[in-house]
């Protein structure tokens, strides 16, 4: 089973600067590896451009302080203590940095550093709902198994199905559904996914998400459950940190993702698709989001994200 570690203390800034002017934030990381563990660096928020280092060793980088960013460390972390740098142009970089331990076996981290598991409503309606759930891994035994379990946010079991690793696909059947319905009904569902090897649980993801229709109008409303939305109701925003994405879908607010930013602080066209990439696989569980919004003069990248999330309307 994976463990999370916070590591967002004791980071110092360095007094000396990289020649080309930017700063370098440090930390010892002290640690007792096992050889039967891999090791994921998980950075979200720290500056719009950075360079990662581990024990002098550069890992990575990683443009945009919008999305998270992992990396495996696994070969460049040692037993005892480890010397983590992160280059960027900020002095006070807004970090949140984890460490997470996981077995050899377990669901992918270094997929646009997204769940390793998506959830897809399909067909919703108040008297059924179907939901598509796919959990994500590689270089698993060939009798490797994952176990879905949907459950109500109070623990109720809706459904459970196991299947092999090899055909994750799970369509998920439920009646009746609780429609997430903004402030109104803002009901929530919970898919755990377990990886089982040899009979053991390896790996588990557990997510959040909500069942609702989205459609939009000719004149550009979008419509939850067949209500329009107020414009008055529909919060405009980019956020950086996925907890306030949170805090929405319990609430009941209504997102309209502007990717305005994102677009404007990519270095070029590849880095721009990276950026909106990671940002809608990252976020696509919450069902407070209800569209994308693309700058007029990036509609281009329009069919990149339905391609990505074929669920939200995408508006310019």
């Amino acid at each position: 089973m994976r463990n999370i570690l916070n590591i967002n203390s004791d980071w110092i800034l360095s007094t000396e600067k990289t020649p080309d002017g930017k700063a370098v934030h440090k930390r010892i990381l002290p640690l007792n590896k096992e050889d039967e563990y891999c090791y994921y660096l998980e950075l979200l928020g720290a500056a719009p451009s950075m360079e990662v280092f581990v024990n002098q060793e550069k890992i990575g980088a990683h443009t945009g302080s919008y999305t998270l960013y992992r990396v495996d460390v696994t070969d460049q972390i040692v037993n005892g203590d480890n010397e983590l740098d992160i280059v960027c142009d900020s002095e006070v970089p807004c970090l949140d940095a984890s460490l997470i331990v996981v077995g050899k076996h377990h669901f992918s981290l270094d997929h646009f550093g997204d769940a390793g598991l998506t959830v897809i409503p399909q067909e919703i309606s108040t008297s059924s709902a179907s939901i598509r759930i796919t959990a994500h891994a590689k270089n698993l035994p060939k009798d490797a198994m994952i176990s879905y379990t949907v459950l109500t946010t109070t623990g109720t079991m809706l459904a459970n199905k196991s299947v092999p690793a090899s055909a994750p696909e799970y369509i998920c059947h439920l009646t009746n559904p609780c429609l997430w319905n903004g402030k109104t009904s803002p009901k929530l569902y919970v898919v755990v996914a377990g990886l089982i090897v040899n009979g053991a649980t390896e790996d588990q993801i557990v997510l959040p998400f909500g069942l609702r229709n989205l459609s939009m109008e000719s004149n550009g409303s979008v419509l939850v459950n067949g209500l329009c939305v107020p414009e008055k109701d529909l919060i405009r925003t980019l956020e950086s940190d996925p907890f306030v994405y949170d805090d929405m879908d319990e609430d009941g607010s209504f997102a309209c993702v502007e990717l305005k930013e994102l677009c404007d602080i990519a270095a070029d066209e590849k880095d721009c698709r990276n950026l909106l990439t990671e940002y809608v696989l990252q976020n696509a569980y919450h069902p407070s989001i209800l569209c994308w919004k693309l700058p007029e003069d990036h509609a281009d990248f329009a069919a990149l994200i339905r391609e990505l999330d074929s669920t939200r309307p995408v508006l310019f």
